[in-house]
C-alpha cells in the first residue's frame, strides 16, 4: 500500500494494529475440568510425537514468526551444555489424544531442525561450544556423537493442560493462556492463535480466500512479504459481521473467536456460499468501482464497510451504472462515522461497529 499518509492515520493503523493482539474475554477462573500437570520429555520423544503427528506444532506461523539461526544455536548450545530450559506448554484433548503446542514453539522448531535435518547448519558464534560451531547436523552427528545423543537423550520440562477441544470454555480458555504465555518479542496475533486452536474447514477458507488474485492486488500484497495471518482476519470479520452483527457485543476477539468455533467445520454449501459472496464482493470493488487500481491505503475498520456496505447490496450494485455504484463508494467515504475521529473513537465499539456497518448498508442502498 501506498506509504504517503497523514500522521493521523498512522496512528490509526497502528491502532488497529494493536487491536489485533487484544485479548477481550473475560478474567474467569479455568473451567474446573481442565487438569494441568507436568512431566519430562527426551527431545527425541518430542521429535518422534511431532513425527507421528501426535504433537502439532502449527507450522503456517512458523513461517513469519521464526527464531533466527544465531537464536536457534544458542538454544541448541543450551542444550547441549544442559543449562536451565524453561518448560514448554502443551494442550492435550484427551478424546483424540492430539496434542497442541501452546508456548514454545520455536525451541520445538529448533530441536526438530537438530534432530531431523542433517544438512541444517548451526550459525558460527564465538560464544558457544566449537565443536559445534558453523558446523552441520550431520558433521556433529559423525564427528561428535556423544554431543548428538546428549541432545537426543536430554529431558525437557513440559507443562499439560489435559482438556476437551470440543468444549466452547475449554477453547476460551485455551486462547488466554496462548495470549499470557506468548508475551515475549515473537508474541502471537488473535489470528495466529485461532489458526491454531480452531484449526479446521473454516480457517482453510480464510487462508484459500487471502490468495484470491484479486484480493491480493485490491490491497496491494506481495508474494514476498508476510502480513502474520493480518489479512485472514478481515476476511474473518467480514463473514462473521456479514452473518451475525446483531450479535455483537463490543468484544471483537471474542465475537471471532466464537464464529470461527461455531463454524469450525460446516458443510460445503456453507464454504461455497462463504467464497462465492466474497469474491462477488472484491471484484466489483475491485474492478467496477476502483478499475482494477489498488485501493488507497485506508483504515481496516472502512475496508470492512465498504465490504458489508457492497455485499449487503451485491445484486444491484452489480445491475447499476458505474458512476452510480462510485458515487455511493465516496459517499461512504466520505461519510462522518468513516471519518478518522470517529474510528479512533471507538474501533470496537458496539455501538460505533454497528452504527457504521449500518450506515455503510445503506449508503451503498442509495
Amino acid at each position: 500500500m501506498d506509504d504517503n499518509i497523514t500522521e493521523e492515520e498512522k496512528d490509526l493503523l497502528e491502532l488497529e494494529n494493536e487491536k489485533s493482539f487484544e485479548d477481550d474475554s473475560s478474567s474467569d477462573l479455568p473451567p474446573n475440568d481442565i487438569v494441568a500437570f507436568n512431566e519430562l520429555r527426551s527431545c527425541s520423544d518430542l521429535v518422534r510425537m511431532y513425527r507421528t503427528k501426535q504433537l502439532e506444532i502449527q507450522p503456517d506461523f512458523q513461517r513469519d514468526i521464526v527464531w533466527s539461526k544465531p537464536s536457534q544455536t544458542r538454544f541448541i548450545d543450551s542444550l547441549i551444555k544442559q543449562l536451565p530450559i524453561p518448560s514448554i506448554c502443551i494442550s492435550l484433548d484427551y478424546k483424540t489424544n492430539k496434542r497442541l503446542v501452546i508456548d514454545g514453539l520455536q525451541r520445538m522448531q529448533s530441536i526438530i531442525n537438530f534432530l531431523t535435518d542433517e544438512e541444517w547448519k548451526l550459525s558460527k558464534l564465538t560464544d558457544i561450544d566449537d565443536k559445534i560451531s558453523g558446523k552441520s547436523v550431520a558433521v556433529i552427528k559423525n564427528k561428535y556423537s556423544d554431543i548428538y545423543e546428549r541432545v537426543e537423550n536430554l529431558t525437557i520440562p513440559v507443562t499439560v493442560l489435559r482438556c476437551d477441544y470440543s468444549k466452547r470454555s475449554h477453547m476460551k480458555y485455551l486462547f488466554t493462556i496462548f495470549h499470557r504465555l506468548n508475551t515475549g518479542g515473537l508474541k502471537l496475533n488473535n489470528q495466529e492463535i485461532r489458526n491454531c486452536i480452531f484449526n479446521g474447514k473454516l480457517n482453510a477458507l480464510l487462508k484459500e480466500t487471502v490468495k484470491y488474485e484479486n484480493f491480493r492486488k485490491l490491497l496491494n500484497l506481495q508474494k514476498d512479504k508476510t502480513y502474520r495471518f493480518n489479512y485472514e482476519e478481515l476476511i474473518l470479520r467480514f463473514f462473521a459481521l456479514y452473518d451475525n452483527l446483531d450479535e455483537y457485543n463490543g468484544k471483537l476477539a471474542v465475537f471471532l473467536n466464537e464464529y470461527m468455533d461455531n463454524n469450525k467445520n460446516p458443510d460445503d454449501e456453507f464454504l461455497a456460499s462463504k467464497r462465492h459472496l466474497f469474491e462477488r464482493t472484491v471484484d466489483l470493488l475491485y474492478i467496477k468501482i476502483l478499475e482494477s487500481e489498488k485501493i488507497p491505503n485506508i483504515s481496516k475498520a472502512t475496508i470492512e464497510g465498504l465490504l458489508i456496505g457492497i455485499s449487503k447490496n451485491i445484486e444491484q450494485l452489480e445491475q447499476l451504472e458505474r458512476d452510480t455504484v462510485v458515487e455511493r463508494y465516496r459517499a461512504l467515504r466520505g461519510d462522518d462515522l468513516f471519518s478518522i475521529d470517529s474510528l479512533k473513537e471507538g474501533l470496537s465499539q458496539k455501538d460505533k461497529v454497528v452504527n457504521r456497518l449500518e450506515r455503510a448498508e445503506e449508503v451503498f442502498n442509495g
